[in-house]
């Protein structure tokens, strides 16, 4: 442009601001799968909103199929030319449409119509997920529809059975898509996603028992330290005039009324055993309610009294009032008698036992981890003998494998990619005896593995001979054969 150019005079090509940039591609299909698991999850929690209407285990399985159609086809299709993937797209989005207006107009409401129909679109359009543009609409949609959700009048504190895994694997493939382009290999990936899942259990145990919630949300069946109601729950007052009734509001009234009655002691609202013991008696609730599928009053009736038994154990640690009875007295159905001193030191005793044992598994699982592979290295031996008749294959790949696990002891992994001649070949420092004896186990294994050669007992006896000669000097138990 000349000085004596004006901007206006530019063409106007020119004045048009340029095309986005591409979005990058995804490389890894467990990024597809863990976002397909937290779109299930949380159309199983949008069906579980309607399940008094006794519907929810035929939605839950139109919407696996759903799932299954659309993510399992995205996650077949991401190694595809582009273009795979776009007929299916099309053929369920049409039906997608259909079923979003009949039945969907008549069966939900207008926010929830809005939801069902943006899970459909997005169930459909899996099958051509390729860019994390398309990934993050999908957990866009997916994170939408779970505040949907969380706010219905019809949640509890039941429905985070599904809300909870689906956020977890939203945090996954979050994860997962970070790390595609890290050079760790899968069982890294794998170990690295399992601490992350028990980190996050263990903080939501943590913020569950200890932190105070409010009563919405399904979270408020009890605020600690608070005497308010749930937002849709009738405080229970004197209904009825019975004797021994409290007039405090207890988030669902669940057990004040009983507490009077059997014994005439009613716990104080400020412990915080006994607000615990209040929170398993409404935990009780669900798993009575005829409409919570079978499986998970199962899991919430052993998940209340597990925690039954702890919190029995902490009254009695700590000599405070115990309920009368079993479950469904943890909340107050309360009369109980202090314990005895001898009853107490026992309790005391047990649970110094208790967290001594606590110690020594602790410290055991990390001698475990520290020394996994010495310990891998020798089972696998010892499992190599013992197929080495009926199952010589077998054998000689359970030596190969402890040979790989010396290897990592030696602090000598394989890098992503390597074969196993790169890796055994590539060790550096080795003593001769060791180097040469490594070669034959290496040379065995590769004409029996991709050489065609056949396994025999006597093949694989002799590998496994030469592996355990490898590993005894590379990890010094022949020193004067290690130079």
């Amino acid at each position: 442009m000349t000085p004596g150019d004006t901007p206006w005079a530019l063409p106007i090509a020119a004045r048009r601001p340029s095309a986005p940039a591409p979005s990058p591609a995804l490389q890894s299909r467990g990024v597809i799968v863990f976002a397909g698991l937290s779109y299930l999850f949380i159309a199983f929690a949008f069906s579980y909103l309607d399940r008094r209407f006794r519907g929810f285990g035929f939605e839950s399985l139109l919407w696996l199929v759903w799932a299954l159609l659309g993510f399992g086809a995205g996650a077949i299709h991401l190694k595809r030319p582009e273009g795979a993937g776009r007929t299916q797209w099309r053929v369920l989005g049409l039906l997608g449409f259909v079923l979003a207006l009949f039945p969907g107009v008549a069966l939900y409401a207008f926010p929830r119509w809005v939801c069902v129909a943006l899970l459909i679109v997005m169930g459909a359009r899996a099958a051509t997920m390729r860019t994390r543009r398309d990934f993050y609409l999908t957990l866009t949609v997916v994170f939408a529809v779970s505040f949907m959700v969380a706010t219905h009048y019809n949640a509890d504190w039941s429905l985070w059975f599904y809300l909870g895994p689906a956020w977890l694997f939203g945090a996954l493939a979050l994860a997962w898509l970070h790390a595609e382009g890290v050079a760790i290999s899968r069982a890294t990936k794998l170990s690295m996603a399992i601490g992350f899942v028990g980190l996050s259990f263990l903080l939501a145990s943590m913020l569950f028992l200890f932190a105070p919630r409010p009563p919405v949300l399904g979270f408020g069946f009890l605020p600690p330290g608070a005497d308010v109601p749930g937002l849709f729950d009738k405080p229970a007052g004197d209904a009825g005039g019975a004797a021994g009734q409290s007039s405090r509001p207890d988030g669902g009234g669940a057990g004040p009324a009983q507490g009077g009655s059997q014994g005439g002691v009613t716990p104080q609202p400020g412990g915080l055993a006994q607000q615990w013991g209040r929170m398993l008696d409404h935990m009780r609730e669900a798993a009575r309610d005829r409409s919570v599928p079978q499986w998970q009053r199962s899991v919430i009736q052993g998940a209340v009294g597990v925690a039954q038994g702890w919190l029995d154990r902490l009254a009695s640690t700590h000599g405070t009032t115990r309920p009368a009875g079993g479950a469904g007295t943890g909340a107050g159905e309360g009369a109980g008698t202090l314990e005895s001193p001898a009853t107490t030191g026992a309790a005391r005793r047990l649970s110094l036992l208790d967290l001594l044992l606590c110690v020594a598994l602790f410290l055991a699982a990390v001698l475990l981890f520290r020394y996994r592979y010495r310990i891998g290295l020798a089972a696998a031996l010892s499992v190599s003998w013992l197929l080495a008749r009926p199952f010589p294959a077998q054998s000689m790949w359970l030596s190969a494998r402890a040979m790989t696990w010396c290897l990592r002891v030696r602090r000598h992994p394989p890098l992503p990619g390597q074969s196993v001649r790169e890796h055994w070949s590539s060790l550096e420092g080795a003593a001769p005896m060791a180097r040469q004896w490594l070669g034959y186990a290496l040379e065995s294994y590769c004409a029996t593995r991709f050489g065609g050669v056949p396994a025999t007992r006597q093949r694989a006896l002799h590998m496994r001979q030469a592996v355990q000669g490898t590993c005894d000097l590379l990890m010094g138990a022949m020193p004067e054969l290690g130079r």
